[in-house]
Protein backbone atom coordinates (compact mmCIF):
# COMPACT_ATOMS: atom_id res chain seq x y z
CA UNK A 1 0.00 0.00 0.00
CA UNK A 2 2.81 2.41 0.91
CA UNK A 3 4.60 1.55 -2.35
CA UNK A 4 1.45 2.37 -4.35
CA UNK A 5 1.03 5.67 -2.46
CA UNK A 6 4.64 6.73 -3.07
CA UNK A 7 4.44 5.77 -6.74
CA UNK A 8 1.21 7.76 -7.14
CA UNK A 9 2.76 10.77 -5.38
CA UNK A 10 5.84 10.69 -7.60
CA UNK A 11 3.72 10.42 -10.75
CA UNK A 12 1.53 13.28 -9.54
CA UNK A 13 4.50 15.54 -8.88
CA UNK A 14 5.98 14.66 -12.28
CA UNK A 15 2.67 15.46 -13.97
CA UNK A 16 2.46 18.79 -12.13
CA UNK A 17 5.98 19.72 -13.17
CA UNK A 18 5.20 18.80 -16.76
CA UNK A 19 2.06 20.94 -16.78
CA UNK A 20 3.87 23.90 -15.27
CA UNK A 21 6.71 23.64 -17.76
CA UNK A 22 4.63 22.99 -20.86
CA UNK A 23 1.09 24.20 -20.32
CA UNK A 24 1.90 27.83 -19.48
CA UNK A 25 1.58 30.80 -21.87
CA UNK A 26 3.84 30.82 -24.89
CA UNK A 27 6.31 33.69 -24.99
CA UNK A 28 7.31 35.23 -28.29
CA UNK A 29 10.56 37.03 -28.91
CA UNK A 30 10.12 40.68 -29.95
CA UNK A 31 10.65 41.26 -33.68
CA UNK A 32 14.13 42.32 -34.76
CA UNK A 33 12.65 45.08 -36.92
CA UNK A 34 9.44 47.06 -36.59
CA UNK A 35 6.56 46.54 -39.00
CA UNK A 36 7.25 50.02 -40.35
CA UNK A 37 10.86 49.09 -41.16
CA UNK A 38 9.70 45.79 -42.65
CA UNK A 39 7.18 47.51 -44.92
CA UNK A 40 9.83 49.96 -46.15
CA UNK A 41 12.31 47.13 -46.83
CA UNK A 42 9.65 45.20 -48.76
CA UNK A 43 8.83 48.25 -50.86
CA UNK A 44 5.30 48.58 -49.49
CA UNK A 45 6.09 52.14 -48.36
CA UNK A 46 8.36 54.83 -49.84
CA UNK A 47 11.53 55.96 -48.10
CA UNK A 48 10.02 57.95 -45.25
CA UNK A 49 13.04 60.25 -44.94
CA UNK A 50 12.45 61.51 -48.49
CA UNK A 51 8.86 62.63 -47.97
CA UNK A 52 8.39 66.40 -48.12
CA UNK A 53 5.70 68.72 -46.81
CA UNK A 54 3.66 70.87 -49.11
CA UNK A 55 3.81 74.15 -47.21
CA UNK A 56 1.25 75.73 -49.53
CA UNK A 57 -1.50 73.50 -48.15
CA UNK A 58 -0.09 72.99 -44.65
CA UNK A 59 -2.20 75.77 -43.14
CA UNK A 60 -5.49 77.37 -44.01
CA UNK A 61 -7.42 74.10 -44.24
CA UNK A 62 -8.66 74.00 -40.67
CA UNK A 63 -10.07 76.88 -38.66
CA UNK A 64 -8.89 78.71 -35.58
CA UNK A 65 -11.77 78.65 -33.09
CA UNK A 66 -13.10 82.07 -32.14
CA UNK A 67 -12.78 81.04 -28.50
CA UNK A 68 -8.99 81.07 -28.91
CA UNK A 69 -8.91 84.87 -28.85
CA UNK A 70 -10.86 85.01 -25.59
CA UNK A 71 -8.66 82.38 -23.97
CA UNK A 72 -5.48 84.03 -25.26
CA UNK A 73 -6.49 87.42 -23.88
CA UNK A 74 -7.04 85.85 -20.46
CA UNK A 75 -3.73 83.99 -20.66
CA UNK A 76 -1.82 87.15 -21.61
CA UNK A 77 -3.42 89.05 -18.75
CA UNK A 78 -2.39 86.35 -16.31
CA UNK A 79 1.12 86.14 -17.78
CA UNK A 80 1.55 89.90 -17.63
CA UNK A 81 1.74 89.71 -13.85
CA UNK A 82 4.75 87.38 -14.03
CA UNK A 83 8.21 88.78 -14.94
CA UNK A 84 9.40 87.68 -18.35
CA UNK A 85 6.12 86.01 -19.27
CA UNK A 86 4.35 88.74 -21.24
CA UNK A 87 6.08 87.98 -24.53
CA UNK A 88 3.16 88.05 -26.92
CA UNK A 89 0.87 85.35 -28.17
CA UNK A 90 3.34 83.38 -30.22
CA UNK A 91 0.85 83.21 -33.07
CA UNK A 92 1.75 83.58 -36.68
CA UNK A 93 4.89 81.69 -37.56
CA UNK A 94 6.96 83.76 -39.90
CA UNK A 95 5.67 87.14 -38.73
CA UNK A 96 8.22 89.84 -37.99
CA UNK A 97 10.52 88.75 -40.80
CA UNK A 98 13.86 90.55 -41.01
CA UNK A 99 17.15 90.20 -42.86
CA UNK A 100 20.46 89.72 -41.07
CA UNK A 101 23.55 89.09 -43.13
CA UNK A 102 21.46 87.58 -45.88
CA UNK A 103 19.69 85.18 -43.53
CA UNK A 104 15.93 85.21 -43.34
CA UNK A 105 14.82 85.45 -39.74
CA UNK A 106 11.53 85.34 -37.85
CA UNK A 107 11.38 87.22 -34.54
CA UNK A 108 8.47 87.00 -32.12
CA UNK A 109 7.68 85.92 -28.59
CA UNK A 110 11.20 86.52 -27.33
CA UNK A 111 12.81 84.16 -29.86
CA UNK A 112 14.34 84.61 -33.30
CA UNK A 113 14.49 81.62 -35.64
CA UNK A 114 16.95 81.18 -38.52
CA UNK A 115 17.36 78.39 -41.00
CA UNK A 116 21.12 78.45 -40.36
CA UNK A 117 23.91 80.75 -39.29
CA UNK A 118 26.41 81.16 -36.48
CA UNK A 119 25.60 79.73 -33.07
CA UNK A 120 27.10 79.43 -29.57
CA UNK A 121 26.24 75.79 -28.91
CA UNK A 122 24.30 72.89 -30.38
CA UNK A 123 21.55 70.86 -28.75
CA UNK A 124 20.57 67.50 -30.24
CA UNK A 125 17.00 66.66 -29.29
CA UNK A 126 15.49 63.26 -29.98
CA UNK A 127 11.73 62.76 -30.07
CA UNK A 128 10.04 59.41 -29.67
CA UNK A 129 7.03 57.76 -28.06
CA UNK A 130 6.19 59.61 -25.76
CA UNK A 131 8.99 61.93 -24.78
CA UNK A 132 11.89 64.15 -25.75
CA UNK A 133 15.47 63.28 -24.84
CA UNK A 134 15.65 66.53 -22.84
CA UNK A 135 12.43 67.79 -21.26
CA UNK A 136 13.96 70.83 -19.51
CA UNK A 137 16.35 72.91 -21.60
CA UNK A 138 18.19 75.77 -19.87
CA UNK A 139 19.19 78.75 -22.01
CA UNK A 140 20.62 82.25 -21.53
CA UNK A 141 19.38 85.54 -22.89
CA UNK A 142 21.38 86.57 -25.93
CA UNK A 143 22.79 83.16 -26.87
CA UNK A 144 22.23 81.44 -30.18
CA UNK A 145 21.52 77.73 -30.14
CA UNK A 146 21.50 75.30 -33.04
CA UNK A 147 18.78 72.71 -32.50
CA UNK A 148 19.02 69.41 -34.35
CA UNK A 149 15.80 67.46 -33.81
CA UNK A 150 15.50 63.82 -34.84
CA UNK A 151 12.53 61.47 -34.73
CA UNK A 152 13.96 58.29 -33.23
CA UNK A 153 10.49 56.81 -32.72
CA UNK A 154 8.46 54.47 -34.88
CA UNK A 155 5.60 56.80 -35.86
CA UNK A 156 5.35 60.35 -37.27
CA UNK A 157 5.53 63.29 -34.86
CA UNK A 158 5.25 67.06 -34.91
CA UNK A 159 7.54 69.67 -33.36
CA UNK A 160 6.71 73.22 -32.36
CA UNK A 161 7.70 76.04 -30.03
CA UNK A 162 5.00 78.12 -28.32
CA UNK A 163 5.02 80.80 -25.65
CA UNK A 164 3.50 79.88 -22.31
CA UNK A 165 0.46 82.19 -22.81
CA UNK A 166 -0.24 80.66 -26.23
CA UNK A 167 0.08 77.17 -24.78
CA UNK A 168 -2.24 78.04 -21.88
CA UNK A 169 -4.79 79.54 -24.26
CA UNK A 170 -5.43 76.28 -26.13
CA UNK A 171 -5.46 73.78 -23.26
CA UNK A 172 -9.28 74.00 -23.21
CA UNK A 173 -9.34 72.25 -26.58
CA UNK A 174 -8.46 68.91 -25.02
CA UNK A 175 -12.10 68.37 -24.11
CA UNK A 176 -13.28 68.92 -27.69
CA UNK A 177 -13.98 65.90 -29.88
CA UNK A 178 -12.57 67.73 -32.92
CA UNK A 179 -9.21 68.51 -31.23
CA UNK A 180 -7.20 67.12 -34.14
CA UNK A 181 -9.15 69.19 -36.69
CA UNK A 182 -8.34 72.54 -35.08
CA UNK A 183 -5.57 74.75 -36.43
CA UNK A 184 -2.90 75.98 -34.03
CA UNK A 185 -0.31 78.70 -34.48
CA UNK A 186 3.20 78.61 -33.11
CA UNK A 187 6.50 80.48 -33.07
CA UNK A 188 8.05 77.60 -34.97
CA UNK A 189 6.53 74.45 -36.40
CA UNK A 190 7.52 71.29 -38.26
CA UNK A 191 4.13 69.68 -38.70
CA UNK A 192 5.37 66.30 -39.96
CA UNK A 193 8.59 64.63 -38.81
CA UNK A 194 8.75 61.05 -40.09
CA UNK A 195 10.69 58.26 -38.32
CA UNK A 196 14.48 58.65 -38.81
CA UNK A 197 14.03 62.15 -40.22
CA UNK A 198 15.81 65.14 -38.69
CA UNK A 199 15.95 68.90 -39.18
CA UNK A 200 17.90 71.85 -37.78
CA UNK A 201 17.41 75.52 -37.05
CA UNK A 202 19.17 78.24 -35.08
CA UNK A 203 17.33 80.03 -32.27
CA UNK A 204 18.40 83.30 -30.69
CA UNK A 205 17.11 83.87 -27.14
CA UNK A 206 16.16 87.55 -27.22
CA UNK A 207 14.31 87.83 -23.89
CA UNK A 208 14.22 86.09 -20.53
CA UNK A 209 11.28 83.72 -20.35
CA UNK A 210 9.94 80.22 -20.72
CA UNK A 211 8.73 78.48 -23.87
CA UNK A 212 7.08 75.13 -24.44
CA UNK A 213 8.01 72.64 -27.13
CA UNK A 214 5.71 69.75 -27.93
CA UNK A 215 4.13 67.36 -30.41
CA UNK A 216 0.51 68.31 -31.01
CA UNK A 217 -0.55 65.30 -33.02
CA UNK A 218 -3.71 63.94 -31.36
CA UNK A 219 -2.97 62.89 -27.75
CA UNK A 220 0.82 62.87 -28.19
CA UNK A 221 1.24 65.87 -25.92
CA UNK A 222 -1.16 64.38 -23.36
CA UNK A 223 0.95 61.22 -23.36
CA UNK A 224 4.00 63.22 -22.31
CA UNK A 225 5.48 64.87 -25.40
CA UNK A 226 5.83 68.37 -23.98
CA UNK A 227 8.96 69.99 -22.57
CA UNK A 228 10.15 73.47 -21.68
CA UNK A 229 13.00 75.78 -22.60
CA UNK A 230 13.65 78.49 -20.03
CA UNK A 231 16.17 81.08 -18.93
CA UNK A 232 17.55 80.98 -15.40
CA UNK A 233 14.91 81.38 -12.73
CA UNK A 234 12.02 80.93 -15.16
CA UNK A 235 11.75 77.13 -15.08
CA UNK A 236 8.37 75.77 -14.11
CA UNK A 237 7.41 72.53 -12.40
CA UNK A 238 6.49 69.93 -15.03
Amino acid sequence: MIRIFVTTLVLGVALLVYLVMNAGPEYQEPPKVTLLEQFVEEGALPDLTELEENEEVEHGIFDLPAEDEVMLEAALKAAGSMPGMDMGSGAGQGEGMAMDGGEQMAAEGGLMFMEDGEYDREIRLDMSEWKFSDMNIKVKKGERIKFTIRNTGEIPHEFMFMTMPAMSAITYRAIRADWSLLEHEALYEQSLVMPDAEFSMVVEIQEAGVWMFMCMLPYHMQMGMMGQMATEGMQMEM
